[in-house]
């Protein structure tokens, strides 16, 4: 009977060290939910910046450059016009150019090496430690 009087209490002493690290878990969950908080908070306060500061300088530009205004007004419409005209066409154009850039970037192709000097070039991943 004494063994049937202990074998409760060890459950419940597990319990109490699994509470404990649920009581962790769920701490360092909202610890991280608040860190990823305040992190994306900062983005878009930035970002917001950002956008605000670039929509000064063109006021600015515009307002030193009048002529300006109409120039981008024309090109917006030389531009919007044959996409708006041929969309299908223009969806393929801007896929083929954008799978260029994604293939010649995945290949490793540069406009010319040479320009590079030896001492800033990326050396390969198998070479590194090796200093």
């Amino acid at each position: 009977m004494d063994a049937n009087r202990a074998s409760p209490a060890r459950p419940q002493a597990g319990g109490h060290a699994n509470l404990r690290e649920v009581r962790t878990d769920e701490s360092l969950v909202g610890q991280a939910t608040e860190a990823a908080r305040t992190v994306a908070e900062g983005a878009s306060e930035l970002a917001r910046d950002t956008y605000e500061t670039g929509a000064r300088y063109v006021r600015e530009g515009l307002d030193r450059y009048p002529e300006a205004g109409r120039y981008i007004r024309e090109g917006s419409r030389a531009v919007s016009r044959p996409i708006e005209q041929n969309p299908l066409v223009a969806a393929l154009l801007f896929g083929a150019i954008g799978y260029l850039i994604g293939y010649l970037h995945g290949s490793g192709w540069r406009w010319n090496r040479e320009s590079v000097p030896d001492y800033a070039r990326r050396r390969a991943y198998s070479d590194r430690g090796r200093d």
